[in-house]
């Protein structure tokens, strides 16, 4: 069985643009097609972790208020009667 969530984090995440920022010393992490899911970190590594963690609370948001979310569909499953 595969894991919905985990996978749609990873996924996204190989799509998500990194940039140093000399200003504040750290990593800026987003991913375009998420609007304001956007994350900083000391290293890239510690910006990639928590751009995970924001997609995930993202998307876990998203489905609670019942919106759609690109790229990401809940199975259906037949109940037994």
């Amino acid at each position: 069985m595969k894991l919905k969530v985990p996978n749609f984090v990873e996924k996204n995440l190989s799509n998500a643009r990194y940039e140093y920022d000399r200003s504040v010393k750290s990593w800026a992490g987003w991913i375009e097609d998420f609007p304001g899911v956007y994350a900083q970190g000391k290293t890239i590594e510690a910006a990639r972790d928590e751009l995970g963690e924001i997609l995930e609370e993202y998307l876990l948001v998203n489905l609670q208020e019942k919106k759609k979310v690109k790229g990401f569909t809940l199975p259906r499953y037949a109940l037994a009667r």
